[in-house]
């Protein structure tokens, strides 16, 4: 039993992070933090941001792994590519939880890209919490 735990390289990591880490503390379950990328985009910069991920993790309450998790070709638009892969994902670690983030697009920026988060919660079994972006 596993929460994963979906960050990218924006703003809403942070407060995908520590809604995890309570939730895992809470519920006394580790968590599998993964950084989904491009085979582009896996340089030394997705590196660096899975190990500052580890870093800040380590003293927290909670058990946790920090991969890179490559993204498949199988779709043209972002959103669905990201949520196929999280969904294989929870299939192949025994999932019990997903959180992930969720940058509200509008419409146009939904039909453009897609929205991982929504095709996520409709697709999985298990439960699903989104973590808002916050606007300054």
């Amino acid at each position: 039993m596993t929460i994963l735990v979906a960050v990218a390289d924006d703003e809403a990591s942070d407060r995908v992070l520590d809604t995890a880490v309570r939730l895992g503390a809470a519920l006394d379950t580790p968590l599998y933090v993964v950084h989904l990328v491009d085979d582009a985009d896996a340089d030394r910069a997705a590196e660096r941001m899975r190990d500052a991920i580890a870093e800040r993790l380590a003293d927290e309450p909670v058990e946790a792994t920090v991969a890179l998790e490559y993204v498949g070709r199988h779709s043209r638009r972002p959103g669905a590519r990201i949520a196929h892969e999280l969904l294989e994902i929870a299939e192949d670690v025994d999932i019990t939880h997903i959180v992930m983030g969720h940058e509200h697009k509008g419409l146009r920026g939904r039909l453009r890209s897609g929205d991982a988060a929504f095709a996520v919660v409709n697709e999985t079994t298990v439960p699903v919490t989104v973590v808002p972006r916050l606007d300054d």
